[in-house]
């Protein structure tokens, strides 16, 4: 079993970098929101917005270093002196809904100020387009909530994988370590779809545990290829495909602030070297589906 501890609330910060901050940001959103818990959000302890100089707002090496949608819109960094922040305060209880409306706060900001909306737990800068809109009724973590990073592997050879994005729902990031560059498409298929899972069960585990501070995942657990397409909220297209048993394990932990992670492997009784569980096993159950459009219904 693994532990995993339940915070009371997660620290979920949204930053708007900008060249022209509003005067009063939080009125701002609270005249344009559409978004009903937005509004009564920004009302409550659990939402805070302020702006800060871009050198001060302690985010501006994280904003540079972050997944942009289009690499070159780095250049207008310099230009983006100030960081309105919208730190959420959110209970893991009260996801996604709480997360969708703290996002739409700062997407409206953006939208008023012309700036760049950048999540800090995906460390990720979301698309120019995405502060127009409102946020989707059907949560699906392909909405820009999950980034999946890829690195170069170590002395043993193949590529790391990690996520960027679960820690906001009070769960561990999942990470592949010694993927083939061959099997990677897969690996990636295969941390979103036991993302799906994991967030899932979480939820249902939350609403029948109110008010626990821990829990337990187990060692083992089912991927499966189908659930691509509840990761994108997608009708299915193409083959489902099929099912892999994973075992997961806690990733060392270097301090006592470092972030938990569970990294990702064959179950114990594989015998066989990883590089074939990749290949064999994982490769032909999980269909990479690069993209796919939303269902027009949820």
């Amino acid at each position: 079993m693994i532990d995993i501890s339940v915070p009371e609330t997660v620290t979920t910060p949204f930053v708007v970098a900008t060249a022209q901050p509003p005067h009063d940001p939080a009125q701002v959103a609270r005249a344009r929101t559409r978004h009903p818990l937005a509004a009564d959000l920004l009302r409550t302890p659990l939402v805070r917005v302020r702006t800060l100089p871009a050198g001060e707002s302690g985010y501006a090496d994280l904003i540079e270093g972050a997944a942009w949608a289009r690499p070159e819109d780095r250049r207008l960094l310099p230009k983006l002196t100030h960081h309105v922040v919208v730190m959420g305060h959110i209970p893991p209880v009260s996801q996604p809904d709480h997360g969708q409306a703290t996002r739409a706060i700062a997407r409206v900001v953006a939208e008023a100020c012309e700036g760049v909306v950048y999540d800090a737990w995906s460390h990720q800068v979301l698309p120019h387009d995405f502060r127009y809109g409102a946020e989707h009724p059907e949560f699906c973590l392909a909405d820009e909530w999950l980034a999946t990073f890829i690195s170069g592997g170590d002395s043993t050879g193949g590529l790391h994988l990690t996520t960027a994005g679960l820690h906001r729902f009070a769960l561990p990031e999942l990470e592949a370590r010694k993927v083939p560059l061959g099997n990677v498409f897969a690996a990636v298929t295969l941390l979103r779809c036991l993302a799906v899972t994991l967030l899932h069960e979480h939820w249902d585990w939350l609403a029948c545990n109110p008010g626990a501070r821990s829990r337990r995942l187990q060692r083992h657990a089912w991927v499966e290829g189908r659930d691509v397409w509840r990761y994108w909220a997608a009708e299915p297209r193409e083959t489902s495909g099929g099912r892999v048993r994973v075992r997961l394990v806690r990733s060392p932990q270097d301090g006592p602030q470092t972030l938990p992670y569970v990294a990702v492997g064959p179950p114990a009784d594989f015998a066989a070297p990883v590089r074939e569980w990749w290949n064999d096993v994982v490769d032909l159950a999980m269909p990479y589906v690069p993209e796919a459009p939303r269902r027009t219904a949820a």
